[in-house]
Order: C-alpha cells, then structure tokens, then sequence
C-alpha cells in the first residue's frame, strides 16, 4: 500500500540513520534486476549500461513527474528506449502512478531536483551532490504525494478504505500459493478443457484473474472467442506480461479495477472466478461475483463453478485444545492466562489430522451460483451429524466443496481433511470446554454466518449445539 511504502515512524527514522551505515539502501535498476548501494553507482550503472543519463533526464521534472516516470516504468517493465520516448509525456502519466510499483524504493528517495541545483551552483562539490537532502525534506515531499493519491481516489470512489484486501493480492507468494494447490488448480482445468461446449466461441469473464491462469485456460484448452480478465490489484501488470509471453493478446483482454464496475454494454457467456475464501465466504469475494453475475451475465450464462456447500465434521484433538490454554499460564515466567478467554472466540484457519475427525460429516448450506443472492450470504443453519469414535469433543470443523457441472464432464474441489490438502485448509471452531460424546451418538446443533461490521471482509460465526446426553455448547467466533 501507498501508505505503508511512503510512511516511516519517527522511531524508524532514528534507527535507520543509526544502522545506515551497516544497512546500505538498495537502488534497483529501472531496466534490469541490478541492485546498487548508492545513487552514485545506480546512476553510473545506468549510464554504462543502458546508455541513458537518468541523472541529467529526472532532475529536469516535477518532483510528481520523476515518482510517476518510475512507477510507471517498473510497472510495465519498459525498455530505455522506450523510456526515453515517454519521458516528454511524464507530467501527463495517470496518477495511479503515484503509488509505488515497488514497495520501499530507494530510487524515489533520490532528490533530483537538489541534484539539479547542486550541479548548478557547485558541480565540483562531489561529497556535497551525492550527501542529497535531508530525509525529513524527502519525507514532507513522499507524504504529498500520498495525500494526492488518496484524495485523488475519493474523489473517484468515495472515502478510502485502506484496508489492503486488493493490495494484497499483488503480493507474487499468494499467487505462488494459489497456483501450487493442484486440487484447486486442476479442478478448473479439467472442468474447462472437457467442456468444449460451454467455452468454444463464447465470451469468457474472469473474476478476479490474478496471474490470468483461469483466463489462459479459457482461451488456450476452452476455445473461448474472448475472455476478459479482470482484478482490482497491481497484478494485473504481471498478467498482461504473461498473457503476452503465451501469445494470447489476441483473445485475453486484462482490464484493472472491479468487475461489477465494467460497462453493461458487454455481456457474457461464461463467468469464471476463483473467489471462495476460508470457511468459504471469507473475504466476501462472492458479492462481488453475484452484483456482476446480474448485471454482465447473459440469459442462461454459465458460472463456474456452479455449486458451493458448506460442511461441518466434528474433531477430538486434547492436546490441540490444551496447547491453546496452557500456553498463556507460563509466558517465560508470566502469567496471562486472561488470554486465553480472548482466543476462544477466534475461528482458526488450520490442517487438521483426519485421525482427529469422530463424526459423519453434514453439509448444512448449499449456494446454486446461477441463483444465489448477496442477501443469503448471511444465515444461519442446522446440522445433524452422527458420532463415529467416542471422545472429548473439543471442537467443529467447517468445510466446503465447489462443484463444476456440465454434460460432458463434471468435477469436485473439496476442502475436507479427509482429502489432500488444499491452501483453504480448514476452518475450526475450538470449544472453550471439551464434551464428552459416545459412538452412535446423535450431535444436533446451528451455526449462523454474520458479516463482521468490524472487517468488511470478515464473518462472524455463532454456533450453538448439544448431544442426545443433554450436553450444549454455545459459542461465537470471528473469521477475520
């Protein structure tokens, strides 16, 4: 985020002039992967190397031109040439380009226009011109310019809600994630390249595309006529490069910004979006699919995938329970055992050992993605499951399968434990006591999905149940 890559502490500022000697900054080159210790050698590397007198170019600009020329070079990775080219266009470049393509840029950090006036007054003064500004001076100047940006977007949008949900889909080890879970992955692909029918010359909407993996099997094994790939996150830089690199530009189309924000001229086929989070609704991706399902889907459309539900078992894990409440009643020396109440209303995103499982599992809510409205995304419903090994009962399990429907071939994502592990892992709900169950025993109970008023992307969980023995438990839970 703008904020978090312009903004230090005064604390911060203190320790890195302290440790500045021992931790140089890094100026990466704007053409090439090099990494320089100095803006003397960063200048110098581009000067030899590329042929391009950076120095000379950026002090002949705007404080707001040079940030947005750089950004704006990183982002689209864009030859010396090029850069040249675009130079007598820098004042004009978009404003989004006052956010930092890379975070903690010690490039945006050289105060060009000083090397200007050094070099005016006192060019022979080298120890001078390379000393730059002082850093609060440089601090003022990064600070203007994220007020301009953010009052530049709630101009736009309204008031900014810089909570990072977008931003963070920009970072590449989500994506390496995401990409590595071949459950996940593989479900699509095989849904997508055995389903000729659904894809071959349609028009395919990708929510939320990411790396563009969904939209490049649309068009590379489906056949789509033209997919258009959307994400609200600067990855969508690295998915015009790859769609590029796999010669698809032709047929994928990458557009920046929300899908329910796209003009209601076009309309589409197929939907696909990958937008289930932990304990499914996590994130509330899926409103977002649902607005822009009535207003770009045609008449009879296709979503992918078409069913999600939702699944409770039931776990008997001791040790887990315990380590949750005996660590806080010796914190090396200390006492905080008054933690330990806090945690029990956390829900936790954890593998959890299928030994670990003692009932049937029960799916307790089902979503038909064609019919589905945002309202029903809050509920609260029952579940009946039957114990299957006696035990303490220490906590519920949720999780979910998507279903992929079609007439020549279907397919099941599923999250539970007893499967390979997907990147959702599980969503567990520990209770605060342990309650005795007996094999054969009949587990009832209700757990309700509230949206957090806290976290716009979270949910709170209430659950509520009891044993044929008369046991009950009742407890609420924060997915955040």
């Amino acid at each position: 985020m703008l904020q978090e890559a312009y903004s230090s502490s005064e604390d911060e500022d203190s320790y890195l002039e302290e440790e500045e000697d021992d931790c140089p900054q890094i100026y990466t080159c704007l053409f090439c992967p090099s990494a320089l210790t100095s803006a003397a050698t960063f200048f110098s590397h581009t000067t030899t190397t590329h042929s391009i007198d950076l120095q000379t170019y950026l002090s002949a600009l705007s404080f707001y031109g040079v940030v947005k020329i750089i950004n704006f070079t990183r982002a689209h990775g864009i030859t010396p040439e090029e850069f040249t080219a675009k130079l007598s266009q820098a004042e004009e470049i978009g404003e989004e380009y006052l956010r930092p393509t890379l975070t903690d840029d010690a490039v945006l950090m050289i105060d060009f226009e000083g090397l200007q006036v050094a070099e005016e007054g006192c060019g022979d003064n080298k120890e001078e011109e390379d000393s730059g500004p002082s850093r609060e001076i440089l601090q003022k100047k990064l600070e203007q310019v994220q007020n301009m940006y953010l009052e530049l977007l709630e101009t736009r949008t309204g008031p900014v809600k810089t909570d990072g949900y977008f931003e963070s889909y920009a970072d590449y080890s989500i994506h390496h994630q995401m990409l590595s879970d071949r459950a996940r992955t593989e479900a699509y692909r095989d849904y997508i390249y055995n389903n000729p029918a659904v894809f071959e010359g349609r028009d395919v909407l990708d929510i939320g595309c990411g790396t563009g993996i969904l939209s490049m099997f649309c068009a590379r094994g489906g056949g789509a006529r033209a997919v258009t790939a959307v994400d609200n996150s600067r990855i969508v830089d690295k998915a015009k490069a790859i769609v590029k690199l796999n010669n698809l530009t032709d047929v994928i189309n990458v557009v920046e910004g929300k899908a329910e924000d796209l003009p209601s001229v076009q309309k589409y086929d197929v939907i696909v979006s990958e937008w289930m989070g932990y304990g499914l609704l996590f994130e509330c991706m899926l409103d977002s699919v649902i607005a822009t399902r009535d207003k770009l889907l045609k008449p009879g459309g296709t979503m992918v995938p078409s069913r999600a539900s939702l699944i409770v078992s039931l776990l008997s894990d001791l040790p887990a329970l315990d380590s949750r409440t005996k660590f806080w009643k010796n914190v090396y020396g200390f006492d905080m055992s008054c933690m330990a109440s806090e945690m029990d209303g956390e829900a936790v995103v954890q593998s959890v050992d299928p030994n670990t499982v003692i009932s049937t599992d029960c799916g307790f809510k089902h979503f038909d993605l064609a019919t589905v409205k945002v309202e029903e995304l809050e509920f609260s419903s029952s579940f009946k499951v039957e114990i299957t090994k006696p035990g303490p009962l220490t906590a519920v399990c949720i999780h979910f399968t998507c279903n992929f429907d079609g007439e020549e071939f279907s397919a099941c994502l599923d999250t539970s434990p007893k499967v390979p592990e997907t990147h959702w892992l599980q969503t567990i709900l520990y209770l605060p006591n342990p309650v005795t169950v007996k094999d054969g025993e009949v587990v009832t109970g209700s757990i309700g999905y509230m949206k957090s008023k806290t976290n716009k992307r979270g949910y709170v969980l209430l659950l509520c149940g009891h044993t044929e023995s008369g046991q009950e438990f009742d407890q609420t839970y924060n997915l955040n």
